[in-house]
């Protein structure tokens, strides 16, 4: 292959040297993070106060600067969100300390449903990812994983399609005689009338959830927004379909 037709500048080669730079560990940690046994039930009912200081103030690699930074972003949340979005940060980066990780498996294994309700989709997101990263089992990795990718590939595509200035719950209209482009990879188009692609897709996904008890709340939680949220490429793809096929 040509490195001219590389779509990102530089390759694989770059991409890998711009995720190498993003994992760089945090720097005093141990300074940030409540002890493993911290009192999780009383960490959700504080709420975030705002910071004292400006995060740009502290040493950039430093775990006290991200701190800071998600400090202000959950001013007046619970503080247990907060405290979960510092865990994230810190399971992206390289050889997260089991410290670390295991408080992120008590706020899902024991505050699961509570997180799965209160979190904006971002977080659940991000959430998935660092399952993905870092989970416990395969079905932990695996589901991570999945969840994150199908909601990155909608956040993606659907963010190119409102070009067009339609409303997300709109599919387009089907022009008869039309000549359709093919698809990358030679991959052969999903049959937007009889294919099941979506449904098995939901369902490994679902089947998953149903296997691990700690990730189980986030993945049932992320899968029902998608089977219930009719502007995405999931909704509107059922609109090509017999009625008594949805």
């Amino acid at each position: 292959m040509n490195n001219k037709d590389e779509i990102h500048r530089g390759g694989y080669f770059k991409l890998m040297r711009e995720l190498e730079r993003r994992q760089r560990p945090f720097e005093e940690l141990d300074e940030i993070l409540p002890p493993e046994d911290v009192d999780l039930e009383a960490v959700h009912t504080r709420k975030v106060v705002a910071p004292e200081v400006d995060f740009r103030d502290a040493a950039r690699f430093s775990a006290g600067r991200k701190w800071v930074e998600l400090q202000a972003q959950f001013e007046g949340e619970s503080a247990l969100h907060h405290l979960h979005a510092m865990l994230i940060a810190v399971t992206r980066r390289r050889d997260p300390p089991q410290h670390a990780l295991n408080l992120f498996f008590r706020i899902w294994a024991e505050h699961g449903n509570a997180m799965a309700r209160e979190l904006p989709t971002r977080w659940l997101i991000s959430a998935a990812t660092s399952f993905a990263d870092v989970g416990q089992n395969g079905d932990q990795r695996a589901l991570g994983m999945g969840l994150s990718t199908l909601f990155d590939m909608i956040k993606l595509h659907d963010s190119e399609r409102r070009v067009t200035g339609l409303a997300n719950s709109t599919p387009f209209r089907r022009k008869p005689g039309i000549r359709r482009p093919a698809l990358a990879f030679q991959m052969q188009p999903y049959s937007l009338k009889g294919g099941d692609l979506d449904r098995v897709l939901l369902s490994r996904l679902w089947q998953l959830c149903e296997r691990d008890a700690t990730i189980r709340p986030l993945g049932m939680r992320m899968l029902w927004m998608a089977m219930t949220d009719h502007r995405s490429i999931l909704g509107r793809v059922q609109k090509f379909k017999p009625k008594d096929d949805t």
